[in-house]
């Protein structure tokens, strides 16, 4: 048995855990305050006191309000079901208070680094503690420095979609802008003529649309670059504000290895055909962010945590 959880901010986290976990060996089970998981976690939260004290416990942790009923429920779920169930691994995406209550149970902890800048001190706690951490980006890229540490542990394994890679391509034509569920700054802009995905026009399977697009819009979320990356669809990278530099770090990637175009300003409406031809000439080089495979590689690493370190 291997335990999983997903943070509950947007949709990415439980798309992620929810890849991987067809590839394991292993019957899992999945938590998260999201819709959709195995078992679903009250959120740590309460609307009636707005404002709980100690939210970082001294700055060691990002979030452990003290007299939230919900903060105490979900690690009581969490930790009646390791108590029952012993699983032998615990793959953490992402949370540094579950994958440290997770390892003071006694259970190995995999954890997915996020990118951007995580040398805070509740980060690295998080990444002393686990056994292994996942990387959703190719092996290529740097090791950002405050990974240096933990660079015999860090497994870079590409960007992770939800989808497997289409077999078969389609004729191109149109543009799309794909919004993500975790929030975006799209609404205060003017935009060339086309399709929105995400926001109000939710779309359960993108591929196909990703798949006839000529170029696509979006941020720099990791799911919705992965998206991208296994139809092999030419993109405008906006990246959005994030803590920690998230999707700026993701984009100057993209940028670097001449992936996709991802301007420095919001473009003019002269401007955008110039930048759509400039992404199309990009596009040969998405097989640069190693998407096909990356959930079976993923899944490979918390297999071997569970065959080493579990009971």
């Amino acid at each position: 048995m291997i335990g999983m959880y997903a943070h509950h901010s947007g949709s990415g986290h439980l798309h992620r855990v929810r890849s991987i976990a067809r590839h394991l060996k292993e019957e899992t089970v999945i938590f998260s305050s999201a819709p959709g998981a195995d078992i679903q976690l009250p959120l740590d939260t309460d609307p009636d006191n707005p404002a709980p004290r100690d939210l970082t416990a001294g700055g060691t942790l990002h979030w452990s309000p003290i007299g939230v009923p919900g903060h105490t429920q979900r690690l009581a779920l969490i930790a009646a079901w390791i108590t029952k169930h012993r699983p032998r691994a615990f793959y953490v995406d992402c949370s540094v208070e579950i994958a440290s209550f997770v390892r003071l149970m006694g259970i190995p902890v995999i954890t997915i680094a996020m990118p951007g800048f995580r040398h805070d001190q509740p980060h690295q706690l998080s990444y002393h503690q686990a056994s292994a951490i996942i990387a959703a980006w190719p092996d290529w890229v740097p090791v950002p420095t405050h990974l240096i540490a933990h660079v015999n542990k860090l497994h870079m394994v590409g960007g992770i979609s939800r989808f497997e890679p289409p077999t078969k391509s389609c004729q191109r034509s149109g543009v799309i802008i794909l919004r993500g569920a975790g929030g975006d700054d799209f609404d205060k802009h003017t935009w060339p003529e086309a399709t929105v995905l995400g926001g109000d026009r939710f779309v359960d399977n993108p591929i196909p649309l990703l798949l006839s697009a000529s170029v696509a819009i979006a941020a720099a979320g990791q799911n919705s670059v992965a998206d991208l990356a296994i139809t092999r669809t030419p993109a405008i990278i906006l990246p959005q504000d994030r803590p920690f530099g998230e999707q700026s770090a993701t984009a100057k990637s993209l940028t670097q290895a001449r992936i996709a175009v991802v301007p420095t300003t919001f473009p003019e409406p002269g401007e955008w055909e110039v930048l759509f031809e400039q992404a199309r000439n990009r596009a040969a080089n998405w097989h640069l962010w190693q998407a096909e495979g990356a959930a079976e590689r993923a899944a490979a690493v918390i297999d071997d945590v569970a065959n080493v370190e579990g009971n």
